[in-house]
């Protein structure tokens, strides 16, 4: 639409729609004319690291572009009384590339989405948009920033190929579960492709959020010669029917969607039934989970093994090699644990002696660099535990908190902010209660006080504990008898770190795999024990397979 304006060829969009506002307001008024209610800012690439050289700021250029929306948006609303046209800060990436792939670090792209998201409320924009991303950890940088800075609404879309993953491996379940947990009011994809190819991951995402889902497909696919697109405006509308009878209420389009494109749209809209994302979208049971930016693993009541070997207890190697911020020993464990079928990485770095922050953000930065799986930030410590959910890329398991009421006061709010699911602990000022009853008061403790966070009763994992059955073998079957009551009672998925139960035992193995698998028995989910001990896993297939849980 700016080139046909006149935009001369390899000019910036956002310092030519500064340099002519006139021209950029009549493109908003025609798309606004077609049946835009909410238009986006001229503004995808004005962040500082692109404005560089520019002469231009970033303030300068948000204030300006967010002012010629307004003043389109302004014209329309005041014209037609009670139909309001909103203004959303766009913010598409950076385009650098983030660590560890690049060198461009958390906090570098944290600032650049801040000034932007600051410099976009300021001027008065009503809700901020960051398109066209293809980089999970670039989002979740830019949503932080937005959400710690300014007080408005946020929506994410993100670029996937047919495959469902974008150009830089993002998993599509991935984005919808971690985007979901950081608390965006909207999230959808746009770009790359036309309706049709988009359409099954759009119910894909629906499977992983009851949020508002926005659908920007392009005008079908580019030829190559022409640079024109292969979807008529008329093929386009009827092409996103299908969207509108899953629910889907925010719908537009992206590349070769003129306002033509957005007329037939809100007609093909305005004929849909309507089954909007009210209500009873927001009570449809999802499905819940954590990832990485590559895989989801599900709380769905199956198994699902999280590997305990990084942890420096017992370890002298990698107690030395964590003083030394040598990462090696760190890589090699969540190797070995990968190829053993570890589903979930538990990464625990708490020693006294060295800065556990900073070495928990190089584990688990590490750790993503060399395997795909989720990340369960394990430490007694606050600072590490934000340290390591802010490193991850994906949605992690915050491990730990327990039922003392400074540490829930301390940690949950930790976890809220980063979208983690918990893992509470059954245990107190006092300790580890004696029996299953006063644990189950525990976790039914923790649960009052997460889902007062705001931490969904889904995302609440229980640790019923287990202690050696070398010093209190009468423990054992009050640690069982406590998660059959959490699993049954409650409802909640359990964790259990069964690799304690043999502490100080012969036969550690065959003694911790019996134990095992009685606690799966009992509703055990998401045991937390070392994979690499055969006879461990053993129990851990038979379960499945007895249990109709193994998919092999």
């Amino acid at each position: 639409m700016l080139q046909a304006a006149g935009m001369p060829p390899g000019t910036r969009p956002d310092v030519f729609g500064l340099e002519h506002p006139e021209l950029l307001e009549e493109i908003h008024r025609q798309y606004i004319e077609a049946g835009s209610r909410v238009i986006y800012t001229n503004t995808f690439g004005s962040n500082a690291r692109k404005l560089h050289g520019s002469g231009h700021t970033t303030q300068e250029v948000v204030s300006a572009a967010v002012a010629t929306a307004q003043r389109a948006a302004k014209e329309w609303s005041t014209a037609h009384e009670g139909d309001c046209v909103r203004v959303a800060l766009d913010v598409g990436p950076t385009g650098e590339m983030m660590e560890p792939i690049g060198v461009f670090s958390f906090e570098d792209a944290y600032e650049t989405y801040k000034e932007m998201a600051v410099a976009g409320a300021d001027a008065g924009a009503d809700l901020i948009v960051f398109e066209t991303m293809t980089d999970l950890y670039e989002v979740k940088a830019a949503v932080l920033a937005a959400k710690e800075n300014t007080d408005l609404p946020i929506w994410v879309t993100m670029s996937f190929e047919e495959n469902g993953y974008t150009f830089m491996g993002t998993y599509v379940a991935a984005m919808a579960v971690t985007l979901d947990g950081l608390g965006v009011d909207a999230m959808g994809i746009n770009c790359s492709l036309g309706p049709e190819a988009i359409f099954p991951l759009i119910k894909e995402i629906k499977q992983w959020t009851n949020k508002p889902i926005i659908v920007k497909p392009n005008a079908g696919l580019p030829d190559a010669k022409t640079g024109t697109y292969d979807l008529d405006a008329a093929k386009f509308a009827r092409q996103m029917e299908p969207f509108f009878e899953l629910g889907i209420s925010m719908a537009g389009g992206c590349c070769g969607t003129t306002p033509e494109f957005i007329s037939a749209l809100k007609d093909r809209a305005a004929a849909a039934p309507d089954h909007g994302d009210g209500a009873a979208e927001e009570n449809r049971p999802l499905r819940r989970g954590v990832c990485s930016a590559r895989e989801v693993v599900a709380f769905d009541g199956r198994v699902h093994v999280i590997g305990e070997r990084i942890n420096p207890t017992g370890k002298e190697d990698l107690a030395e090699a964590l003083r030394e911020g040598d990462m090696d020993e760190v890589t090699d464990l969540a190797l070995d644990q990968a190829d053993a079928d570890a589903e979930i990485l538990d990464i625990n770095v708490g020693l006294p002696d060295i800065d556990e922050p900073a070495i928990m953000t190089e584990a688990v930065r590490a750790v993503e660099g060399i395997v795909t799986l989720p990340i369960a930030v394990d430490s007694a410590d606050p600072a590490a535990l934000e340290a390591g959910l802010r490193a991850c890329n994906g949605r992690a398991i915050l491990n730990s908190v327990n039922a003392e009421e400074d540490r829930l006061n301390e940690i949950l709010p930790i976890a809220k902010k980063y979208g983690a699911a918990v893992v509470g602990l059954t245990m107190d000022e006092n300790g580890i209660p004696e029996t299953a009853e006063q644990r189950f008061a525990l976790a039914e403790k923790i649960v009052t006080a997460a889902e007062a966070a705001g931490i969904p009763r889904e995302d609440i994992l229980i640790d019923c504990l287990t202690l050696t059955a070398f010093a209190q073998p009468e423990q054992a079957d009050e640690t069982l008898r406590a998660v059959r009551m959490v699993h049954e009672q409650l409802g909640l998925h359990c964790v259990l770190g069964v690799s304690n139960i043999s502490f100080g035992l012969p036969k550690r193995g065959q003694v911790t795999a019996e134990f095992l698998a009685q606690a799966l028995a009992c509703g055990l989910d998401l045991p937390i024990l070392n994979p690499e001990q055969e006879e461990v896993m053993e129990a851990v297939e038979a379960f499945r397979a007895h249990s109709g849980g193994d998919e092999k």
